[in-house]
This record gives C-alpha cells, structure tokens and sequence, in this order.
C-alpha cells in the first residue's frame, strides 16, 4: 500500500529529527509543524480515515473470526494513540518555542512513540489484517470499495505529500549535523554559528574555509557526520 511506504519514509525522517535534537539540545520548529501536518491529515485523514469510514465499515457488517476482529480493535485503538500523541507533540512543540525549555523533552519523547507505533502498526497490517480481510469479500464488493476508495483519495492529496516528504529528503545537507573530533563541538545547520557571523540555516559545506571551530579553533577538516 503506498500509504504505507510514505509514512515509513516520514517515520525514518522522524529519527532522524530526534538524533539531532539529542545531539545539540534543541530542535527545528519548521519540521515539527511539517510532521504534525502530514500525520493529521496524510496518515489519520487520509490513510486511516479510508481504513476506518470504509473497510473496517464493511468488514463490521461479515461475520469475521474472533481474531480478525480483535485485530481491528487493536488498530483502531492504535490510530487513536497515534492522534493523541500528535497533538501532544504539537503541543508541546508550541510551549517550547514560547520559552518552555522542558518541553523539549516531550517533544523528543513523543517522537519515540511515533517512531516505535508506526512500524509496529504498518506491519499488523500489511502481515496480519489486510490480505486475511480481503478473503470476506467478493470480487464485486472488492471492487466496489476500491472505487469508494478512488473516491476518497480525491478529496485529499497524495502529491502533496509525497512532495513534502521529498522535499525533506532532498535539503538533507541543510540538516547535516556535523561534530568537532577534537573537541566534541556539534555544529547544527538550523542554528548556525551567530557569534561569528554564520547565520541560521547554512549547511556545513557552505561555510567559509577559513571557519574554525567555535569551541576549540579547530579547522573544518576536523569534523565529521553525525550518524
């Protein structure tokens, strides 16, 4: 489902997002906003709101196995989770950019449930539900939920995300954290280094040859990748 493997893209951006706030003790408020977007309306909207306002819809009307039944309640309960977290994330994203410096940590934990559900949740589904799901229905009723879900689809806007997700991936450099081996300095592109004039939002490669670190004067050859 391609669904699917949009949101696993998004996921990996996720962890990649709480490495580096780990690694420098802040975080970027762009891409916070960019993943409580695509969640709410991508992932929950789209994606879940197809599974829950039409298959599981259809699915409740058979006669379905014990099993098969507690596995839609267990995925319902799960986008029910995952909604909740991302306002929570939201949440806590507005209180540390008004100064709530704690917050950040909420921040960071809230990405780690994101990170932890989504896998989980996509393969319950993918191994467990949707093919085992698909035997409760005629050919006929298959197809006509897959126009229901055409339907669906038109209301909303895959390319867009998928182009946000791209987008993302594309300005990696912008987000490479990069850490001194002399000293252990991180230079973070979505701060900068003000005090010596590089301004937020510069990536490491664009910095001035001459740049030293800021910490223990070391040359730009001495840094390497943050993994």
């Amino acid at each position: 489902m391609r669904e699917h493997r949009l949101i696993e893209r998004m996921v990996g951006l996720l962890d990649r997002e709480l490495k580096r706030t780990r690694e420098v003790n802040d975080l970027d408020p762009v891409f916070i906003d960019t993943a409580v977007d695509f969640f709410k309306t991508y992932a929950d909207r789209t994606h879940h709101g197809k599974e829950e306002d039409i298959l599981f819809r259809e699915l409740r009307m058979k006669q379905l196995k014990p099993l098969d039944k507690q596995v839609i309640d267990e995925l319902v309960q799960e986008h029910i989770y995952a909604r909740k977290t991302v306002r929570a994330l939201l949440d806590a994203k507005n209180r540390y950019t008004k100064g709530d410096k704690h917050a950040l940590v909420e921040v960071q934990t809230h990405l780690g449930e994101l990170i932890q559900l989504y896998p989980a949740h996509i393969e319950k589904e993918d191994r467990r539900f949707f093919y085992p799901a698909m035997e409760y229905f005629t050919p006929q009723e298959q197809d006509a939920m897959l126009q229901e879900f055409y339907e669906f689809d038109r209301n909303m806007i895959h390319e867009k995300y998928g182009g946000v997700v791209e987008k993302i991936i594309t300005s990696t450099k912008e987000y490479q954290l990069m850490k001194c081996r002399v000293c252990g300095y991180v230079y973070d592109p979505v701060k900068g280094d003000p005090e010596h004039g590089i301004e937020p939002g510069v990536p490491f490669e664009e910095l001035p040859e001459e740049w030293l670190c800021p910490v223990c004067f070391a040359p730009k050859k001495e840094f390497e990748k943050v993994t």
